[in-house]
């Protein structure tokens, strides 16, 4: 017998377990049926909170999202230095990789299928439009506060998140000679100490 769950715990594993399949299939491939077998539910279960597949995959990016709700709460720090709150978020993101990597596999899915479905196009660009606006107003805030020298705020902002997105180069070249930290802390630094502002003598 089916074990009970309260449905919003319910809905969450059947998001982890479409994570899975999309990764390893695909949306194209991937099957409802495939997510059936993954989570060991009915496919009546699945339908009970997810009318489609699309649906589904909709459901997916929204929660892809909530991963990295550090992100937009600044990592907690806003007393801190804009920088010191960036490289917190950075770190944040490197601890997502490690938990699941699949978080980070299923965005070129994601960019695939927001080519071909307009809705998904602009629900993915809402998202992401709000990771660059909370960079962007970590990097305008340390300006303002003679931490950085003035910069085109959204190209920096491109700049950090395009890095953190480096990270999936992880699972195809696995490197032995530095760390995901390494990495992540090595890009980081090379971002904001050209945006630096120099100091007085």
């Amino acid at each position: 017998m089916t074990e009970r769950r309260p449905s919003s715990e319910r809905r969450k594993e059947i998001l982890e377990a479409a994570l899975t399949i999309f990764v390893q299939k695909g949306y194209s491939d991937a099957r409802m049926d495939d997510i059936v077998q993954e989570i060991g539910l009915s496919k009546g279960a699945i339908y009970h909170h997810f009318q489609s597949k699309r649906d589904l995959f909709i459901a997916l990016i929204e929660h892809w999202m909530d991963q990295f709700s550090g992100i937009e709460s600044g990592g907690g720090l806003r007393a801190k230095p804009s920088a010191e709150i960036i490289r917190k978020i950075a770190r944040f993101t490197a601890k997502v990789f490690q938990r699941n990597p699949n978080w980070f596999l299923v965005e070129p899915e994601i960019w695939a299928f927001a080519n071909r479905d307009k809705e998904i196009k602009e629900l993915s660009n809402q998202l992401y439009t709000r990771v660059l606006t909370e960079f962007e107003a970590l990097i305008t805030r340390g300006i303002e506060y003679g931490e950085f020298k003035p910069v085109n705020t959204r190209m920096i902002a491109l700049s950090i998140m395009t890095s953190l997105h480096g990270m999936i180069w992880f699972i195809l070249f696995q490197p032995k000679d530095f760390s995901l930290e390494e990495y992540v802390e090595l890009n980081i630094d090379f971002i904001l100490n050209s945006i630096a502002a120099q100091k007085k003598q």
